[in-house]
């Protein structure tokens, strides 16, 4: 923008009666505008003139404004209007600093940087019309990836009648600047290779691109808009004059614009490229899309096909997710087969124990029985016969112990069983238990107290099925708590719900044992071992049951060589 502000004289200072309209050309080279700036030194100075040299429509738009925070708001596209070959845009976190990121084509000067400056100290003027302060913490020409402006006294804001008419005036001067960048390129296109064709005078091609409804762009080797179909227009919500012109740094994002700018050498070198995805600037925001490109057989344009991925990017996700959902699904299944595999053998295993059992010693009892019939000595006598028989009892008590466990929680997981709810007591079921399995206590020399929530309501909870947990979860406790200690019981309630807890000593007990403990056929060290007795159901039918009823239940090493079972049941369903 090297225009008369930079060396118009003053009419007051017109040598000679020289007429003081005449000016220097509109355009100059940017190496003669540099070192005019360096020469003079006057850069920042220059800058801070820009907006008193400027088109009379901008003037009005800054002067519609209520004052320099509103201006703040839209300072990358006042600046933009001045510095189309460089990037300024505030800074999310911090609306008074901004960023300007140089094209990777130009060096970076530091002169730009000091007139950039100075525009913005122009633009931000006070109440006075004195410039703002402008701080320049990072430059690109110093190393840093960028160059960084900072105004510090200042805070956005903005006004919507300013702000309409600077949206008005930006169209205007976007479709402006869209034509004579347009006819410019050409011109210069034409005298480089000969006559270029427009496209706009090729009906049959211009047809074709308007039936089409993909987008189609048609840059110059510049990367700059030469043409757009009507899906383009539409699409961005700009009108064809604004697009025309616009570079492909002012439609995509800056992420995107480094990836096409990697790839351009490969489009060039292959005339095409295909499946590139970006991000597309239009008047709503950021859109996906999914390039193809293919350079021209002159070599001075490339036509660009771009499709709105939205859709495909949301069916992506959808497809991912449904994935994701039959992955962890298949997982599920394979747990499950482990699991019923798992469970299969330990049925046999729990199955033949006892069997095993029950064979040896009838066996034996049939042995010495036949023995006396044909009139042999005995090798048992009758105490040990009973003790045979005594122990083949037991076993067959705890394979039908191990069979209705398992048609339990089979009903219990098939969802066959109901639950015959009643508003009971807690209280009362815990006591009742305690009585039936006194005599165990006693055996062990343990005992037993309960300590009742003060004024605790009765819930709606199946009685039978209450009482199976309460026995299970003692029984589990006398089998594992040393002789002579002492097993507490508490109720009370925690959280809105119905809260029971059974604690008792536990020897050789670990956290990584309560990973297991309600699983099947696990005793409560962990182990799959009978030292303790029973079929290793219990603790999992215990889970089933307050699980049928809407509740959770957990343990927990309240201290070292101390277990609690925690129960919550919700006092109504």
């Amino acid at each position: 923008m090297a225009r008369a502000f930079l060396d118009a004289p003053d009419a007051s200072e017109s040598p000679g009666g020289e007429d003081p309209r005449l000016a220097p050309p509109l355009w100059v080279l940017r190496s003669e505008f540099l070192a005019r700036l360096a020469a003079e030194r006057c850069a920042f100075d220059v800058g801070v003139r820009v907006w008193d040299a400027c088109e009379p429509w901008v003037r009005a738009c800054l002067a519609a404004s209520p004052g320099p925070e509103a201006l703040l708001a839209e300072c990358r596209e006042w600046l933009a209007l001045l510095d189309r070959h460089s990037d300024i845009e505030p800074i999310s976190d911090a609306p008074a600093v901004f960023r300007r990121a140089q094209l990777h084509e130009l060096s970076a000067d530091p002169l730009e940087c000091e007139l950039v400056r100075g525009c913005i100290a122009g633009l931000l003027r006070d109440e006075r019309g004195d410039p703002a302060r402008v701080e320049h913490p990072e430059c690109r020409a110093q190393g840093a990836p960028s160059c960084r402006f900072v105004v510090p006294e200042l805070a956005a804001r903005t006004d919507p009648a300013h702000a309409r008419l600077f949206d008005e005036a930006s169209l205007l001067s976007a479709t402006l600047q869209g034509r004579e960048a347009l006819f410019r390129r050409m011109a210069r296109s034409g005298a480089a290779t000969g006559p270029f064709p427009d496209v706009r005078e090729l009906e049959a091609v211009r047809r074709f691109m308007e039936d089409i409804e993909d987008i189609i762009l048609i840059f110059d080797r510049n990367l700059c808009v030469l043409d757009a179909n009507r899906a383009a227009v539409e699409f961005s919500g700009m009108s064809l004059d604004e697009l025309r012109g616009q570079s492909a740094r002012d439609l995509l994002s800056a992420t995107s614009m480094r990836r096409v700018a990697e790839g351009v050498p490969l489009l060039i070198e292959q005339g095409f490229r295909r499946g590139l995805r970006v991000e597309g600037k239009t008047r709503h925001g950021w859109v996906p899309l999914e390039l193809s490109a293919r350079v021209a057989e002159n070599r001075e344009s490339v036509v660009c096909i771009a499709r709105d991925i939205r859709e495909h990017l949301s069916l992506e996700r959808q497809l991912a997710e449904r994935n994701r959902q039959l992955q962890e699904q298949n997982e599920r299944i394979r747990e499950a087969d482990l699991l019923k595999s798992e469970f299969l053998a330990n049925v046999s295993h729990e199955l033949n124990t006892p069997l095993t059992s029950i064979r040896g010693f009838a066996k034996m009892l049939q042995s010495e029985l036949e023995s006396e019939r044909k009139g042999e000595p005995a090798r048992l006598d009758s105490a040990k016969r009973l003790e045979f028989l005594r122990i083949v009892h037991k076993e067959a008590d705890r394979m039908r112990d191990l069979i209705g466990g398992l048609l339990e929680l089979s009903k219990i997981e098939s969802g066959v069983v109901t639950l015959d709810r009643a508003w009971v007591s807690l209280n009362t079921i815990i006591q009742d238990s305690l009585m039936v399995l006194k005599p165990r206590l006693d055996d062990r020399r343990l005992t037993a107290g309960l300590e009742a929530g003060h004024g605790l309501a009765p819930a709606f909870l199946d009685p039978d099925r209450m009482k199976q947990v309460v026995l299970n979860l003692l029984d589990n406790a006398i089998k594992f708590s040393p002789e002579g200690s002492e097993i507490r019981v508490a109720t009370g309630s925690a959280c809105g719900m119905l809260e029971l807890a059974v604690r008792n000593p536990a020897r050789d007990m670990s956290a990584e044992h309560l990973e297991r403990i309600f699983d099947r056929f696990v005793q409560r060290d962990g182990s799959f071992k009978r030292e303790q007795g029973g079929v290793g159901l219990g603790l999992n039918l215990v889970r089933a049951i307050v699980e049928l009823h809407g509740g959770k239940v957990w343990s927990e090493l309240v201290e070292p060589g101390v277990i609690e079972f925690r129960v919550r049941l919700p006092f109504s369903n």
